[in-house]
């Protein structure tokens, strides 16, 4: 005879099947479209109680690659991860760089990148369940983030996307929610040798970024020395990831990125200006990274302290592995150097606390941190 409290379990998590099956036919046979959700509406899930389990197992299923549609134009940006591929290709290939050297009539060859360009492009959720179950997730996941830190939201709309090249608003902030990220560039590289004699070669490529949620500032230097700092009016979230917990934090983590920036730059541009920098060089660059990385330490914090309390409400089938395994996979890049003692920094103030100490000055939270 089994045991009453998990059959008592097992029907529940029928019944929120059952909801969530019921949820996705209704919205099939009324003909609604996944494409924007207007202002701050609340979300039916979280009232009657949906078991997103079922997005958990969406996730799991193999990433699909195509169709490619086109997120915005080229940009000259140089991507370091694209640009360290082609070199990587071009030693792989002897034979190329013998005709090359041929060409340019033997002897020693150099080399230079003179033109890279760069686009994004998307593979769109067109599955209609896996569409609606992950855009009800972000609301709801929102929703509880915003009701815990008693941020103000930030979103114009939220946008399954489902066409290229989509309308950027010059007000609030859009979420733009698809299946995958790709980048796709264009680098042109010049061979030369001692003679000054010249070959040019391009070279075109696509990488899928891993990117799973993307909010970005770009700073720029004014004529008068002055340091600007201009962000996106969008961001862009994946739903997929090999690891379903790293895809369910990113709604919440592009939040508090969002919320946290202004007051990231404001550190930033201080340590510019009393460094004297004149130029956006290396020494700058290194400046912002380190802010970006402490920046991360604080989101990172409040995200793995107040989201898996969500996830047990609404999840059965989430290991709690999972979380383990999104810390250690973080670890392996040099933006999350600080994650660790953030957590525990934000779990010994209070994620309020914490939050509240960045605003009024990043300076205090980072010696903290340290």
């Amino acid at each position: 005879m089994g045991d009453p409290k998990n059959n008592s379990d097992k029907h529940e998590r029928q019944s929120y099947r059952e909801i969530t099956r019921r949820l996705f036919l209704q919205k099939l046979f009324s003909g609604a479209k996944l494409v924007a959700i207007a202002p701050w509406i609340p979300c039916y899930a979280a009232a009657l109680g949906t078991d997103y389990s079922r997005l958990v197992e969406l996730i799991k299923l193999k990433d699909r690659n195509k169709p490619l549609y086109v997120f915005n134009d080229y940009q000259e940006t140089l991507d370091i991860d694209s640009h360290r591929a082609n070199l990587e290709y071009l030693n792989s290939q002897p034979d190329l760089i013998r005709k090359i050297q041929v060409d340019l009539g033997g002897g020693e060859i150099r080399w230079r990148l003179t033109a890279f360009t760069q686009r994004l492009l998307f593979v769109p959720e067109k599955r209609e369940e896996y569409a609606t179950l992950f855009e009800a997730y972000c609301n709801d996941a929102i929703d509880y983030l915003l009701s815990k830190t008693k941020l103000n939201n930030p979103y114009r709309k939220m946008q399954t996307l489902l066409q290229s090249r989509p309308e950027i608003s010059s007000t609030g902030i859009t979420a733009f929610l698809v299946h995958n990220l790709v980048k796709e560039y264009v680098a042109r590289y010049a061979f030369f040798n001692i003679k000054r004699k010249k070959i040019t070669t391009e070279l075109t490529g696509k990488i899928f970024t891993g990117v799973l949620g993307s909010y970005k500032t770009a700073i720029h230097l004014r004529d008068d020395g002055t340091f600007e700092f201009k962000r996106d009016r969008y961001t862009i979230w994946q739903n997929s990831a090999s690891n379903p917990y790293t895809a369910l934090t990113v709604p919440v983590e592009e939040t508090l990125h969002i919320a946290v920036r202004p007051h990231s730059e404001r550190v930033i541009k201080r340590d510019l200006e009393s460094n004297g920098a004149k130029t956006i060089g290396k020494a700058e660059k290194k400046i912002s990274k380190e802010w970006m990385a402490v920046e991360e330490a604080l989101v990172g914090g409040v995200v793995h302290t107040l989201l898996p309390h969500f996830l047990e409400k609404y999840i059965y089938n989430l290991p709690p592995s999972a979380i383990a395994r999104d810390l250690r996979s973080k670890g392996k890049f040099r933006k999350y150097r600080h994650l660790h003692k953030g957590l525990e920094l934000v779990r010994t103030m209070g994620h309020r606390s914490a939050m509240a100490m960045y605003i009024d000055d990043p300076t205090e939270f980072k010696k903290l941190l340290m």
